[in-house]
């Protein structure tokens, strides 16, 4: 038989049980809250691919995730680029001797670290597909005797780009971006490297720059850096 104090006790124990049972049921009865809701939406929409660096979340918003920029060139394509070409911009941004409004407020929170995983991460991103071009054959053919006559000895044969130097890839770049960077150079607007180039694109006739923007846009030379 029982005592008093025993039954007492078990009888504490079923009703917290029930207690908790029904707290389980009603929240799930429920449903998440409004910032519990967002979260697992953002889970759910979230397509950062395995490997991707935590650092690099805020320039996939522009660059996206599989480091393909925009088409038009607002943005330029970054798969592929060499690694020690992004480690120095993003360094400079980062120190303020290179200014972007844009990409200014994130790299100045960059950890040299993070400069690094980020670069790494970009530079072994595989080859995407280069569109059309709707230049003919002849075209790109003066494209690229003149990219030969005026800047391989930076950017390489192919417009592989150079590490010696810190020239940027090219081959493959969206025409629409190689474009707006002849203009800045010429402008002298983004820093020391314009001043390099802008004394070989002060002396090469527009239409020229053209015929090289297309042949590099098409990548007819492309081989991995």
């Amino acid at each position: 038989m029982l005592s008093a104090a025993v039954r007492v006790f078990i009888i504490v124990v079923l009703l917290i049980g029930l207690a908790g049972l029904v707290a389980v049921a009603w929240l799930t009865a429920r449903g998440p809250s409004a910032a519990q809701a967002a979260r697992i939406a953002e889970v759910l929409e979230d397509t950062r691919p395995a490997g991707e660096p935590a650092a690099y979340a805020h320039c996939a918003s522009c660059h996206l995730h599989d480091g393909s920029g925009r088409p038009d060139g607002s943005i330029p394509r970054l798969a592929g680029q060499r690694r020690a070409v992004l480690e120095n911009k993003l360094y400079r941004l980062r120190a303020g001797t290179m200014h972007l409004s844009v990409m200014d407020p994130y790299a100045r929170t960059l950890l040299p670290s993070e400069v690094s995983e980020i670069a790494a991460y970009l530079s072994r991103l595989p080859e995407i597909e280069i569109a059309t071009s709707a230049a003919s054959d002849e075209e790109h053919d003066r494209g690229a005797a003149l990219y030969a006559q005026h800047c391989v000895s930076c950017h390489g044969a192919r417009g592989e780009g150079h590490d010696g130097v810190l020239a940027s890839r090219l081959c493959g770049q969206y025409a629409g971006y190689l474009e707006r960077r002849l203009k800045e150079a010429a402008a002298g607007t983004r820093g020391p490297a314009d001043a390099i180039m802008q004394g070989v694109v002060d002396t090469v006739p527009i239409d020229d720059l053209r015929l090289i923007v297309a042949w590099l846009a098409a990548g007819k030379g492309c081989a991995s850096p």
